[in-house]
């Protein structure tokens, strides 16, 4: 009884574990290089965690309103004159990165994800909805050129009361072209600086917690200049 009881546990942990896979995932930056059992975790899933790694690019996930479109609405070209509401289809190219945005925004929002990384997918997701919200602000400003469409909190930050000094600049500003660039930089930066100051770098907490919960092992490798 006793060797039979071994010859099944043996056989137990045959079934229980495989061979570790190893794979290499472009972080733009370089290589992250991930081993993981294949029976306790799948390499989709392994591929999804990895964008939520603190080696993903986590930059602006979102467009601008300066973003050009073609007439698909695929990003192009601007030319040599810079896009601005005096360009005929500066609405038209805004109206599409607006409504992407708030695709974008909705995507990150139901993505699901292991839940280790829950903190990592809702900081992306605040990101994307604080950031899509400010072109969503300024696209109203630039079609009424009042300084009333950028207030209220996006994702808790007021535009009025935290960047008071931009819209007093805003409000003194004499053409639609200086109310542009003031709203465009001034007020934007302004945000911009709350916004980080609010809600802080990317977590790197959620993925060590994730490598320790699934037994996934990860090193990256830096891309070396050319």
């Amino acid at each position: 009884m006793r060797v039979i009881a071994a010859v099944m546990v043996l056989a137990w942990s045959g079934l229980a574990s495989a061979k570790p896979v190893r794979i290499g995932i472009d972080m733009g930056n370089g290589t992250l290089v991930v081993t993981f059992d294949p029976k306790k975790i799948s390499e989709a899933d392994v591929r999804a965690a990895a964008a939520l790694s603190p080696h993903a690019p986590h930059g602006v996930i979102t467009d601008s309103l300066s973003s050009c479109r073609d007439q698909a609405g695929a990003l192009t070209a601007c030319g040599s004159k810079p896009h601005t509401p005096a360009k005929p289809e500066f609405f038209r190219d805004a109206d599409t990165t607006v409504k992407l945005n708030r695709a974008r925004v909705k995507e990150l929002a139901d993505q699901k994800v292991a839940k280790q990384l829950e903190p990592a997918r809702e900081w992306l997701r605040r990101q994307a909805a604080f950031f899509a919200g400010l072109e969503e602000r300024k696209l109203a400003y630039f079609r009424s050129w009042k300084s009333a469409d950028l207030a209220g909190a996006i994702e808790g930050i007021d535009g009025t009361k935290e960047c008071a000094g931009a819209i007093a600049k805003l409000d003194a500003a004499r053409t639609n072209d200086q109310k542009f660039q003031l709203a465009q930089y001034d007020w934007h930066n302004c945000m911009n600086e709350r916004g980080h100051a609010v809600m802080g770098e990317f977590p790197e907490a959620p993925w060590k917690a994730f490598l320790k919960a699934t037994g996934v092992k990860a090193r990256f490798e830096l891309q070396e200049g050319d």
